[in-house]
């Protein structure tokens, strides 16, 4: 039989660690412990991915100031990708289907079984990972002009030999997403969420030593060489559990063939969402030079916002979710969602219009240096302004797919995928006509929220009424004082534009300013309109506090 976790209890968030067979019975029953769960976990992935952002910027500044939007920049970010992309399909198909079914070994006192799968599954992994990067390296001549056509013959070329240095990197990310699954079922959060920072750091490293002597292959070889340090900094996360490695695959382990089952969908509709994004490189290949490249600038800065809220939510969301799932109590997942829907909203909203009013002096302190000039700045700054109308749509997409993930529905979101691609190409084609790369990406974010409202009218379907006018009025709520808050950071930063000059440290000035500013007239407005979202997020940091403090009594 297979060892489906579709019938025993839920276990306790933040008991994982001490699991046994009685703590399947454990339940995260009030809001109040949901918040504080939460709240550990997102202070320990906000400040990890804080500190990978901020190397990440530290990396992209280092490589705009180099390449700039020049077409050896575009010709990396053409073979870039396809294995960023290839990473994220493997890792988000792995958190769905394998950390479950680990989890519930762990809760249920099979240890074991638990890591037996977890060796199975790294030696299939591997395999496949191997043979599919063997495959494209060889197909690359043909493959990689067919997402770039409207690149030169020099910049294609040029693509083909940078992704197949990149590809070798392949089978390290995928084990990776396998391993930060297996301490995240563990509870063990901060080693999880620190490593991407290890790996940013060697690629920063050798990208500046060797960039004299290699150019633009220099950080095609940093980024290889960062995904495998960041694999083996996990290692030792495992330390002192019972893993026995074993050169073999078992077909018949029950959990095998249950991920086998799962993955496949889940794979399958990963793979066509992400058609949505070579088809937009195609078309960018046919616009200005360094189009290409300002998408991706864009998109860095674009995911910055979501890696630090985001995952502080969501990761820790998951396993909620499906104990809850598993335990049969949805009303209990609805509150869970609705909560987590909220948040992102009260953290999402004032977060975009601030973007959105500051992206100018954003984009360039960060980037506008060396090879990156003013008209780089203006293309990317054009770029992320609709990106960000998305941001929350984003967040909110990502949410509700794990929820129907929790209810071992992987087929649904398939189905709209494919709507949102058919969505996503018509309107990105008709946008970049008047819109330039800017209409790319307006494209993109419309078919996004498309794809974000239907799963959520299809979710109210399949388990009840979740609360959307509840929702949609917290929304409300925060847009306003976003607004509000909007309306000062403009007119701030309007002086500033006219007083302090276009460099550096004007830019500097415009953002610090501008984010003070916004984040004391956002919060200041939401205490006085008594916010509920405002009273939640202060009583998930109360609840984490007084969580550290009393560890600290008994430690």
């Amino acid at each position: 039989m297979s060892d489906s976790p579709q019938t025993p209890g839920p276990v306790a968030a933040g008991e994982a660690e001490d699991s046994g067979p009685a703590s399947v019975t454990s339940t995260v029953d009030s809001g109040r412990s949901v918040r504080a769960v939460v709240g550990r976990a997102a202070v320990i992935i906000v400040t990890a991915t804080l500190v990978g952002r901020l190397l990440g910027l530290a990396r992209d500044m280092v490589v705009a100031n180099f390449f700039g939007a020049r077409p050896e920049a575009d010709a990396f970010f053409l073979a870039f990708r396809v294995p960023y992309l290839l990473t994220l399909m493997v890792t988000g198909a792995l958190t769905a289907t394998f950390v479950p079914l680990f989890s519930y070994r762990l809760a249920t006192g099979r240890r074991r079984e638990a890591w037996d799968l977890s060796v199975n599954m790294g030696n299939i992994i591997a395999v496949v990972l191997i043979a599919v990067s063997a495959v494209l390296i060889g197909i690359a001549q043909w493959f990689i002009p067919l997402i770039g056509p409207g690149f030169d013959d020099e910049t294609r070329a040029q693509g083909v030999f940078l992704f197949r240095i990149l590809m070798i990197g392949l089978v390290f990310e995928g084990l990776t997403g396998l391993v930060i699954g297996m301490l995240n079922s563990l509870r063990r959060f901060a080693l999880a969420a620190f490593a991407p920072a290890v790996g940013t750091v060697v690629t920063l490293i050798i990208t500046i030593v060797f960039e004299p002597s290699l150019g633009i292959t220099s950080l095609a070889v940093g980024f290889v060489a960062g995904w495998a340090a960041g694999l083996l900094v996990l290692f030792p996360g495992l330390r002192g559990e019972q893993i026995q490695y074993r050169p073999r695959i078992d077909w018949r382990d029950p959990g095998v063939r249950e991920v086998g089952g799962m993955i496949w969908p889940i794979l399958i509709g990963s793979a066509v969402g992400k058609v949505s994004v070579f088809i937009i490189q195609l078309l960018g290949s046919y616009l200005e030079v360094g189009s290409i490249s300002s998408l991706n600038y864009a998109d860095k800065l674009f995911q910055l916002p979501l890696g630090l809220f985001v995952a502080g939510i969501s990761v820790p969301i998951f396993p909620l979710l499906s104990e809850q799932v598993a335990a049969k109590a949805p009303e209990r997942v609805k509150a869970t969602l609705s909560f987590a829907l909220r948040v992102m909203g009260f953290l999402l909203v004032p977060v975009t219009v601030g973007i959105i009013i500051l992206r100018y002096p954003l984009i360039g302190l960060l980037l506008q240096h060396g090879e990156f000039t003013a008209d780089d700045t203006a293309r990317t700054a054009w770029a992320l302004l609709f990106l960000c109308l998305g941001l929350y749509a984003y967040a909110g997409r990502d949410t509700v797919t794990r929820v129907f993930y929790a209810y071992h529905d992987t087929r649904t979101p398939v189905k709209i995928s494919v709507l949102t691609v058919v969505i996503t190409i018509g309107l990105a084609f008709l946008f970049m006509q008047f819109m330039g790369v800017g209409g790319l990406t307006l494209g993109m974010t419309v078919a996004l929220m498309v794809n974000f409202g239907v799963l959520l009218w299809l979710l109210h379907r399949k388990i009840g009424d979740i609360g959307l006018a509840h929702i949609g009025l917290c929304f409300a709520r925060v847009l306003g004082a976003s607004l509000v808050m909007g309306a000062a950071v403009w007119g701030v930063d309007l002086a500033l534009e006219r007083t302090v000059r276009a460099a550096t440290g004007g830019y500097a000035v415009r953002l610090v300013v501008g984010m003070v500013i916004g984040v004391a007239v956002f919060l200041s407005v939401a205490r006085l309109a008594r916010m509920p979202e405002f009273a939640e997020a202060v009583d998930m940091l109360r609840a984490v506090m007084k969580r550290s403090k009393r560890e600290d009594k008994l430690a």
